[in-house]
């Protein structure tokens, strides 16, 4: 698996000197954090946030670049890489794939993409390193999409371009992502804009260490059943800003099999967004409902069911931009003895941003997830936990 992404990545950037075009760009951010009294989920509590108790106010962000090759007209490589030495390697592979997509003169277009990338149904997470324009912090749902899963394998896609705007048919078979779902089920959803590198494993809670010792980690981009999943994604863009997505995910995992004390979760769920544009008012929204399973004894199963949605209006005011968003999000767990790990939540978020130059953002943002859920009574915490992040960021971009 390492040896793929490694190809697909010395493709992506090392390729310049051959190709037609070569393009790098990217950001690096530094931020000012009032963290809540909670601990953050990144040290194996059941805290929502990026950010917790434990965090310094100052905070070295993100430091990502992105690098495309045209190779020919048809075939482009793109690498994206993250910089930070928190958790995980110093270095890691957010993405590195190749497309080729024909040149078309008609309405129709078709292209191939293979590789590691995100699944393409987020309307938040459209800049580079797969981040949102509107807040610092994306949905739930994206914050979710952007830690466990990652489409390793080939997409095709093909539209159908009119004058009112275009159709999008993409569908996918992929691999490497069976332990997809174990950290919605143990831990439930989260608030976060660190997305899992390809190299990278996640801490699982200590309080769902299941008589392991603490620290325990799981490696998501790990292939166990050796059978594919599938995904069909159907979008409308309209010529002007907007249209609507739905998608049909399952990873199609064996749910008894297991590798190395990793389990493959039977992940499947669908998703819908929507977007639309009124003057200086953009509307997002986004919903998903889906369930995670798995039977790794004749003794044992557990489904994990999962839903979320939220709903966001952002405002553009020239060099200024306002957001809020609300997020609704639920668990609900089945299993072969009694569970404590059903989740019942909501979230708000204000954002607002300055960007007086194309290479400069600054945004200030407030979070606040307010949540129950029976699992943090493990550690003697109570089951409801209010969480308030405030944060101020400074983004160069290059």
């Amino acid at each position: 698996m390492k040896a793929r992404f490694a190809l697909a990545a010395w493709v992506a950037l090392a390729g310049p000197a051959a190709a037609a075009d070569f393009q790098f760009e990217g950001y690096g951010d530094v931020r000012l954090v009032a963290p809540p009294s909670t601990e953050s989920y990144l040290d194996g509590e059941l805290g929502k946030l990026r950010y917790g108790s434990g965090d310094d106010n100052f905070q070295l962000g993100d430091l990502v670049g992105q690098g495309r090759v045209l190779i020919t007209p048809e075939l482009m490589a793109t690498a994206t890489a993250r910089a930070e030495d928190d958790y995980g390697p110093a270095l890691n592979l957010l993405e590195a794939y190749i497309r080729y997509r024909p040149v078309s003169t008609n309405e129709w277009r078709w292209s191939v993409k293979v590789g590691a990338f995100f699944p393409p149904m987020s309307l938040e997470n459209e800049q580079v390193g797969w981040t949102s324009f509107w807040t610092i912090t994306p949905s739930a749902i994206n914050s979710w999409v952007g830690e466990e899963l990652r489409i390793i394998g080939a997409e095709g896609t093909l539209e159908w371009r009119r004058e009112s705007g275009t159709l999008t048919l993409a569908g996918a078979v992929f691999g490497d992502n069976d332990p997809a779902g174990v950290m919605i089920a143990d831990r439930g959803w989260t608030f976060d804009d660190r997305y899992t590198g390809l190299f990278g494993p996640q801490r699982l809670p200590d309080a769902s260490a299941f008589g392991a010792t603490p620290p325990v980690y799981a490696h998501l981009f790990t292939e166990i059943d050796h059978r594919p999943g599938w995904y069909l994604d159907l979008s409308w863009e309209p010529a002007d800003i907007g249209g609507f997505e739905v998608m049909r995910y399952d990873n199609d995992a064996d749910p008894r099999d297991t590798q190395g004390g990793q389990i493959a979760w039977h992940t499947r769920f669908w998703d819908v967004g929507f977007e639309k544009q009124l003057g200086k008012l953009t509307l997002l929204s986004q919903g998903m409902s889906g369930a995670t399973t798995i039977e790794p004894s004749p003794f044992f199963h557990q489904t994990t069911d999962f839903r979320s949605a939220y709903a966001l209006a952002g405002y553009d005011m020239d060099e200024w931009w306002a957001a809020a968003r609300v997020d609704v999000f639920q668990t609900r767990t089945t299993a072969s003895f009694p569970s404590d790990l059903d989740e019942d939540g909501h979230a708000f978020t204000l954002s607002l941003s300055w960007l007086p130059k194309k290479w400069l953002r600054f945004t200030a943002e407030l979070l606040s997830v307010d949540d129950t859920r029976q699992e943090r009574l493990v550690e003697g915490d109570p089951a409801h936990a209010v969480e308030t992040q405030l944060q101020f960021l400074t983004r160069v971009y290059f």
